[in-house]
C-alpha cells in the first residue's frame, strides 16, 4: 500500500468531486427542499399555535408588551410539547434522506476512485463515473446503514459530552448557595462544554464520513463501518484532521466572500429604505443559493477525500 500526502488526498479528492458534479448538484437540491420544508414547517407549526391564543405581533411595541407575549406563551407549555414532538419527527426524516443521498454519494466516489486508478496524476475524467441508476443503486443498498451509522456516532459524540458537562452541573448546584463562586463556575464551565462540543463535533463529523465511505468500500456491516472508520482515523490521524481542517478553512473563505458579496443589499434595512431593501433583495438571495451550492461542492470533497482514503487502505 503507497501511502500518497496530503496534497495528492486532496487533489483526488477535488478531481474526482469535479468530475462527478452532478453528486454536488443532488446536495444542493436536498440542501433547498430541507430548507423549505423547514419553513413551511415552522409556518404550519407555530402560526396557527400564536393565532389561537390571540397574539398579535401588531400590538407588540414595548417590552413590556413582550413580557406578556412570553407569559402567554408559556402558560400555553403543553402546545410547545407537540411542536417539540413535531420538530424531532422532521428530523428524523431529515436524516433519512441525508442517509440515502450520502450512501449514494459515497458509493459513487469510491467506485470512482477505484476507477481512476492508484496513480497521482492523470485527466481528471477517469472519475467521471456518475449515473443516477448507479447512485441509486449505492442509495438504496445503504440508506439504512448509514442511517444508524449516524445514529450510533452521534449518540456516542452525545454520551462523551456528558463528561465535563455532568460534574459542572454538579458542582454548581452544591455552590448554588454561593452565588459568586456558582456564577463564575458556571460561565467558565459553559465556555468549556462549548470548547469541548466544537472538539467533539468536528471529531463526530469525521467519523461519520470515515465510516459511510468504509461501508462503500467494504459493503459490510454497520459495525464493521464503525470500527473501520474509527481504527482509520486513529492509525492516520494527521491526514484526516488535516483534510477536515482544510475543508474548514475553505468553506469559511467562502462564506466570508459571500458575505462581502451581499453585504450591500443589508445597506436598505440599515438606512430603513424599504425600496432599496427590494431592489437588493436578489442579490442577497443570489448569496444565499450561492452558499448553498459551494457549501454542496465542499462537502462532496470532503466525502471524496475520505473516499481516497477509504479505497487506498484496500489496495
Amino acid at each position: 500500500m503507497v501511502r500518497r500526502g496530503i496534497i495528492d488526498t486532496l487533489r483526488r479528492g477535488f478531481d474526482n468531486a469535479i468530475a462527478n458534479w452532478q453528486l454536488a448538484l443532488i446536495r444542493f437540491v436536498e440542501t433547498l427542499i430541507f430548507v423549505f420544508i423547514a419553513i413551511i414547517g415552522v409556518i404550519v407549526a407555530f402560526v396557527p399555535l400564536i393565532v389561537s391564543l390571540g397574539i398579535k405581533l401588531s400590538d407588540v411595541k414595548a417590552p413590556e408588551d413582550l413580557e406578556g407575549v412570553a407569559m402567554t406563551l408559556l402558560d400555553a407549555w403543553m402546545m410547545f410539547v407537540w411542536v417539540f414532538a413535531g420538530a424531532l419527527v422532521l428530523m428524523f426524516l431529515f436524516t433519512l434522506v441525508h442517509s440515502f443521498v450520502e450512501a449514494g454519494c459515497a458509493s459513487v466516489f469510491v467506485d470512482a476512485d477505484r476507477a481512476a486508478g492508484p496513480e497521482t496524476g492523470g485527466p481528471r475524467q477517469r472519475y467521471r463515473l456518475f449515473s443516477m441508476r448507479r447512485w441509486l443503486a449505492g442509495a438504496k443498498d445503504g440508506w439504512w446503514k448509514v442511517f444508524w451509522i449516524y445514529n450510533f456516532a452521534w449518540g456516542a459524540g452525545g454520551l462523551v459530552l456528558l463528561i465535563p458537562l455532568i460534574p459542572i452541573a454538579i458542582l454548581t448546584y452544591f455552590l448554588r448557595e454561593h452565588t459568586g463562586p456558582a456564577v463564575a463556575i458556571g460561565c467558565m464551565g459553559l465556555a468549556l462544554v462549548c470548547l469541548f462540543a466544537l472538539v467533539v463535533a468536528l471529531t463526530t463529523i469525521m467519523w461519520c464520513n470515515r465510516s459511510v465511505t468504509a461501508w462503500a468500500a467494504q459493503r459490510q456491516g454497520i459495525r464493521v463501518a464503525l470500527r473501520t472508520g474509527w481504527r482509520a482515523i486513529k492509525s492516520d490521524l494527521g491526514r484526516h484532521v488535516c483534510i477536515a481542517l482544510v475543508m474548514i478553512v475553505v468553506s469559511m473563505a467562502i462564506s466570508s466572500a459571500l458575505s462581502s458579496f451581499t453585504m450591500a443589499g443589508g445597506f436598505g434595512d440599515f438606512h430603513r429604505h424599504v425600496s432599496f431593501s427590494l431592489v437588493t433583495m436578489p442579490i442577497r438571495l443570489l448569496g444565499q443559493v450561492l452558499g448553498a451550492a459551494f457549501s454542496a461542492m465542499v462537502a462532496s470533497w470532503y466525502v471524496a477525500s475520505y473516499a481516497a482514503l477509504a479505497v487506498e487502505n484496500q489496495s
